[in-house]
């Protein structure tokens, strides 16, 4: 009989090879784990999964995911990247690299420590490169460097002649021979994710230089003391911030259940090279209170009572009440790490080009304040809409530079709701287990349908003659918004991608036809063959 490779070789699998980072989803049927060491091992992996397990091959490098595009009942197999984990400069390239299987936190302090270096990409530790910079790759720097894939200049992938039966590893860019490639490298940069090949490495041939140190600020208010016109009246506020504030500055509203007790506010300022510690004290000093003053004539601000979790992004609780807290850079990027205890989870997403529109903020405040009948009390204080500022940098760039096309977005939503129970992975839950994933499921859904109930049950820019929403974000995936299951994915990809979708000359749906024709490379949201 053939021998698959699997974790370690001659290892059998174990329970940990079936689950990603969402305790929701769960590879029961799973086969074979593939975990290539070295970079000339990919090819010969890719080849042996796709000619033994065909379409049920999935591929993983941090297993974050926060639907079940890995782990499923479809997945025999899975090519785990994590073993390909470096980052560094390659000088036959010229250029920075970061694999695919590298977790943020390894990327960032090699790049800063070795070479004065970083990228604009998400603050949680334990993100793979492999999904995160192909869907785009946003973070705390993003306002002042742009997406990561702005900076992407070649990606190594291995991609699968179905006819041949043969794989290939490609070094791909705007610079490739053939304009198939120079495509495949376009749709890399914010639609990569499991659908074209298996992502090696990524190369960057200028990188931003990193701040020597960060300011963060955070603060809260009660919700006792916030009814719906002081609401509104922040929210307001938040968003004129979000449109005018500098480059360097970036924050994270988040509107917690009201049972958690409080909402939050995280500003970071970030320093530029050449600013003395000094200036860029009396710079955040003086930004610190302006923003106080203008926050203070809505509601009185609070401590933080408690650490307030959520993707991407964590608020602790400082030893200085309400004051800003100076930074190394790498400090500031551990403060915010956002990844958090493994826990059931499920996200939404929604980008906005203007202010909330008053029949918005009525449903959010509305909905942050509804308890499910039969929920406990607590059970939604992990639940939360956490609003980003966007913008700056990123909105320098043309709506089909890359597939990422919300290029003119001040703010940036990420709905998401949490629960655990005591159950081991992939066990059927039943009873009050399966109840209360149910009633988390109903409220965020309920959630988000009336907060976009003018525009259909989604921030469809094509429903919206004001301009305001402007699609949703591919790396926060949501499968209510439509899959290959249920036949609307055509839905969901117009929300992620819009024109780059299929109706713009260079489109997502071309690339997917000349390179998969065969639909190998795919999952419940992957883009479609036709």
């Amino acid at each position: 009989m053939k021998q698959t490779p699997t974790r370690g070789g001659d290892q059998p699998l174990i329970l940990s090879d079936k689950q990603g980072f969402d305790r929701r989803w769960f590879a029961p049927n799973l086969k074979a784990v593939y975990v290539p060491s070295r970079y000339e091992q990919v090819e010969e992996y890719v080849a042996s999964a796709l000619s033994e397990f065909g379409h049920d091959v999935k591929i993983a490098s941090g297993r974050h995911c926060y639907e079940n595009f890995v782990y499923n009942d479809s997945t025999r197999a899975i090519i785990d990247m994590s073993a390909i984990n470096q980052a560094g400069f390659d000088a036959e390239r010229n250029a920075y690299f970061v694999d695919a299987g590298c977790e943020n936190w390894s990327a960032y302090r090699v790049l800063l420590n070795r070479y004065g270096k970083t990228l604009p990409a998400g603050s949680c530790y334990s993100v793979g490169a492999g999904g995160h910079i192909s869907g785009g790759g946003y973070g705390l720097l993003s306002r002042l460097h742009g997406l990561t894939v702005d900076h992407l200049s070649a990606v190594d992938i291995v991609t699968w002649d179905a006819a041949l039966g043969q794989a290939k590893l490609r070094h791909v860019s705007e610079h490739s021979g053939s304009q198939e490639e120079r495509d495949l490298f376009w749709a890399l940069r914010g639609a990569g994710c499991g659908n074209f090949g298996v992502i090696v490495r990524y190369y960057f041939a200028k990188l931003p230089d990193a701040p020597d140190y960060a300011t963060q600020w955070s603060f809260a208010w009660d919700w006792d003391k916030i009814d719906q016109k002081t609401f509104d009246r922040l929210l307001d506020l938040y968003a004129e911030i979000c449109a005018g504030m500098p480059n360097t500055d970036f924050s994270l509203l988040k509107l917690n259940h009201v049972s958690n007790g409080q909402i939050g506010l995280l500003v970071q300022f970030a320093a530029l090279p050449g600013v003395s510690f000094q200036q860029h004290c009396q710079q955040v000093d003086a930004r610190v209170r302006a923003l106080e003053k203008r926050f203070a004539a809505i509601a009185p601000a609070a401590a933080l009572q408690q650490p307030m979790g959520g993707h991407p992004g964590w608020m602790h609780t400082t030893h200085s009440h309400l004051n800003p807290q100076h930074l190394t850079y790498l400090e500031a990027l551990q403060t915010v790490n956002g990844s958090g205890p493994n826990q059931f989870g499920k996200y939404k997403s929604a980008y906005m080009n203007k202010a909330f529109p008053s029949c918005q903020k009525h449903q959010i405040y509305t909905w942050l304040h509804h308890q499910p009948e039969g929920m406990d009390k607590d059970a939604l204080k992990q639940s939360l809409l956490q609003v980003d500022s966007y913008g700056g940098v990123i909105n320098e760039y043309s709506s089909a530079s890359t597939p990422v096309p919300q290029r003119s977005s001040i703010m940036k939503l990420q709905y998401q709701t949490y629960w655990n129970n005591d159950s081991l992975p992939g066990q059927r839950h039943g009873g009050s287990s399966r109840e209360q994933a149910q009633a988390h499921l109903d409220w965020i859904n309920g959630f988000y349908l009336s907060v976009y109930a003018d525009y259909g049950g989604t921030p469809n820019p094509q429903n919206d003659k004001d301009g305001v929403v402007d699609g949703c974000y591919y790396n926060y995936p949501d499968c209510d918004l439509g899959t290959h299951e249920n036949g609307k994915i055509d839905q969901a990809m117009e929300l992620y991608f819009q024109e780059n979708y299929r109706r713009a000359p260079r489109n997502l749906v071309q690339v997917k036809q000349q390179w998969d024709p065969q639909n190998y490379f795919r999952h419940a949201q992957s883009i479609p063959v036709k």
